[in-house]
């Protein structure tokens, strides 16, 4: 299991697919073979890329952060830096009940101004940040949507759905800005990270 990145990404599906076949050429070691992976690439129903015959992948970007985690069993990825928003009315609307209360209970006490740490507000943001992304990777990993409600808390090391064991991974990506990153994979074992490799040069060769 392995994550090719860059920072220099400035949006759009042509782009993302460019990228793509770049991280399957490091990967593969063969630029010719890449191309072929990627023209025989296909989507599933709600949008999921897939190539037949070749490990499991799943795409991720925010900001000007773009990255691909390649895997052999089907995986998930999300990627997200840290912004302001509405985390209560986000969570009420899209976490699972108990997740969405973890997020009430720290905003609540981190209101109330008594007996609380400066740093409890910086957990309530990072938890929100950690349910966001390991939701949304769980979401890649079964190959559905973003707006798919009705799914299983996701702060324990695993959900199971449907009989099947679904294991979550928090990493830490080696940029300088704070991004958050979850990596969830079908199977009864947490994922194990060979390297998160940078696309060296990839922009440099495009001009």
């Amino acid at each position: 299991m392995i994550i090719y990145y860059t920072d220099k990404f400035n949006g759009g599906r042509e782009e993302s697919h460019w990228l793509l076949e770049k991280a399957l050429a490091v990967h593969t070691g063969d630029e010719q073979q890449a191309k072929i992976l990627i023209g025989a690439m296909k989507e599933g129903e709600h949008g999921k890329p897939f190539i037949e015959g070749f490990s499991c992948f799943s795409i991720s970007h925010t900001g000007n952060i773009w990255a691909v985690l390649i895997a052999d069993q089907e995986c998930g990825l999300d990627i997200q830096l840290c912004r302001k928003c509405d985390m209560k009315a986000i969570a009420d609307r899209w976490f699972a009940p108990r997740d969405a209360a973890r997020i009430t209970e720290l905003g609540r006490r981190d209101e109330s101004g008594t007996g609380m740490e400066s740093s409890d507000k910086e957990n309530a943001v990072d938890t929100f940040f950690r349910i966001w992304t390991r939701r949304e990777a769980l979401t890649k990993a079964l190959g559905g949507t973003v707006y798919d409600s009705g799914l299983p808390g996701v702060l324990s090391e695993y959900t199971v759905i449907d009989g099947k064991r679904y294991s979550f991974t928090d990493m830490v990506f080696p940029i300088s800005k704070p991004i958050y990153t979850a990596v969830c994979v079908k199977g009864s074992k947490s994922a194990v990270l060979s390297g998160i490799i940078y696309l060296e040069g990839v922009y440099q060769k495009q001009n």
